[in-house]
């Protein structure tokens, strides 16, 4: 679409639907997904203008819909203060020594370096051991640091956590926070990933070749740390051509440390080298904002808790060109959640009576800077944190066709499942369960920022079955992963059926009135494990 200015759509959104044409939900949608995946917005990248843009447009479409302002200082904002730092790759160095012997790596084809947000140039080394996954789960009889004492060394880990794992317990250990949080517990001095044959198969190291020219970020705390830096545990990445150099040099067969990896036997041994490292990375301080629209309770006993839903409003921005293109738009990632999240919002202030309970609707930043924008809302809430019930979030919902399913990631973990199960069904929707539980999910989007915290929360998605039997939907799902995704080309030309969006967001009212009307607040199941770790006592 071409570019239309501001007022013009926030007139339009709520309004446009002719009598026998789309209803008001579809048209509203439209409206949002269509103005937030304009080239304008230039992608609506972290710090950017073009998120700048969208977050105003937001802010606007909120107080339209009856919301008020639920940021700081009684504004739509809630700042978020950030670092940004960039690799820059070619100067980066990696040598593996063994017995004075020097074996140089080539950037980009063997090794990719890390990124420093505190200092400009950086080198390293020490000697080097294995920790297999990193992983220490004594509780589920896995501990890769019983072989091993990493302390003083570089640890080279395996990507993902043993497969015997369950889904949940799969997700928790195999997140990069938690195998840092591991290594630095016992005096590692740096780490080297590697990804196992069945990770390098789903995300090819020519993939994450193209991701490292990107900046990352980090949030920084009202102290000035920053935070989740590590900045005593320099990271490098193996190639799988560098990772078999790195073991062949120790006279260590890969192909047997893999094979104990998929057989989930835990591992670790020293090995006899050492690293010689280098880098050089360059950083500046910037703030983005997430939008805070606020729905008061109606029920004077309960109107302070907070049921929370959120979409992240950012996306990747503009990069290098591919096909003549380059503006990754991201309709569906995430403009569509946040247009169903803020249609959902606007059905709730517009219906009486108001739930019991409080509402925030929460456009994030940040989030695919690693749920920056998450951390920092939980970390730091508008609200007394004590006073946050659950959190609802919606991420990338994909219906390029008419759509009979939804998936509740994180459905099994509390009492929000059965709650979402009945609203789906009320809209004529069946729920499924994860298609995929060896892709965690549930670890990969900002309800987990939330689940940390021990907010019991769930990730509504979209399911893999078309309401149209001949239609392949699964297929188009790995179309869009294949083609779209993360690319110039999800933007809002491709097939998108609004009506199944507007009923996502009639689930989404119904799921959080649900949940601002009960008698009492969402619980963790029995025995959960993500309760069991991050409830409070």
């Amino acid at each position: 679409m071409s570019f239309r200015p501001l007022l013009t759509l926030l007139a339009l959104a709520p309004l446009t639907a002719a009598a026998d044409g789309p209803s008001l939900s579809e048209a509203a949608i439209r409206a949002h997904l269509e103005f937030l995946a304009d080239d304008a917005l230039e992608g609506r990248a972290t710090g950017t203008r073009g998120f700048d843009l969208a977050a105003l447009y937001v802010a606007a479409v909120m107080a339209a819909s009856g919301l008020r302002p639920g940021g700081v200082d009684g504004t739509w904002y809630q700042q978020v203060p950030l670092i940004e730092a960039l690799r820059v790759v070619p100067p980066a160095t990696f040598a593996v020594i063994r017995d004075g012997e020097r074996t140089p790596f080539t950037v980009v084809d063997d090794f990719l370096p890390g990124v420093d947000y505190t200092v400009t140039e950086r080198t390293f080394s020490g000697p080097l051991a294995f920790a297999g996954f990193g992983v220490s789960a004594p509780e589920l009889g896995h501990d890769d640091f019983t072989k091993v004492d990493v302390r003083g060394r570089i640890a080279i880990v395996l990507s993902g956590a043993p497969p015997s794992f369950s889904s949940d317990a799969r997700a928790h250990y195999s997140a990069g926070l938690t195998k840092l949080e591991a290594l630095q517990a016992r005096g590692a001095t740096g780490v080297v990933y590697v990804d196992t044959p069945e990770d390098e198969k789903s995300f090819p190291w020519a993939k994450f070749v193209q991701t490292v020219w990107q900046p990352s970020m980090r949030w920084i705390a009202p102290d000035g740390r920053i935070h989740n830096e590590f900045p005593d545990m320099p990271r490098t990445a193996l190639s799988p051509a560098g990772a078999r150099r790195l073991f062949a040099l120790a006279d260590v067969n890969i192909d047997t440390v893999f094979a104990a990896a998929a057989n989930s036997t835990p591992q670790g041994f020293s090995l006899p080298l050492a690293i010689e490292a280098s880098r050089r990375s360059t950083f500046s301080r910037l703030e983005s904002s997430s939008v805070v629209g606020l729905l008061e309770g109606s029920d004077p006993s309960l109107k302070g808790e907070f049921v929370v839903l959120t979409a992240h409003l950012d996306h990747l921005g503009k990069q290098g060109n591919v096909a003549g293109d380059s503006i990754y738009n991201g309709a569906f990632d995430n403009a569509s959640g946040v247009a169903v999240m803020l249609e959902a919002a606007r059905l709730l202030a517009r219906t009486e009576p108001r739930p019991r309970r409080s509402i925030l609707f929460v456009a994030l930043t940040a989030e695919e800077k690693g749920l920056l924008g998450a951390e920092y809302f939980i970390a730091h809430p508008p609200v007394p944190r004590s006073a946050i019930v659950a959190n609802i979030n919606m991420d990338m919902p994909l219906m390029p066709v008419a759509v009979a399913d939804l998936i509740a990631y994180g459905a099994e973990h509390s009492t929000l499942g059965p709650m979402a199960e009945r609203a789906a069904a009320a809209e004529g929707f069946t729920l499924s369960p994860d298609p995929q539980p060896e892709e965690v999910v549930f670890v990969r989007s900002d309800q987990y920022a939330f689940v940390r915290a021990g907010v019991p929360a769930l990730y509504l998605g979209t399911g893999m079955q078309a309401r149209d039997p001949a239609i392949d939907l699964r297929a188009q799902w790995g179309a869009f992963l294949q083609d779209r995704y993360h690319m110039p080309t999800d933007d809002a030309a491709q097939p998108i059926d609004y009506p199944s969006l507007a009923a996502l967001a009639r689930v989404n009212e119904r799921l959080a009135r649900n949940v601002a009307d009960a008698g009492g607040r969402p619980q963790w199941n029995a025995g959960d494990f993500f309760g069991d770790r991050y409830a409070p006592r």
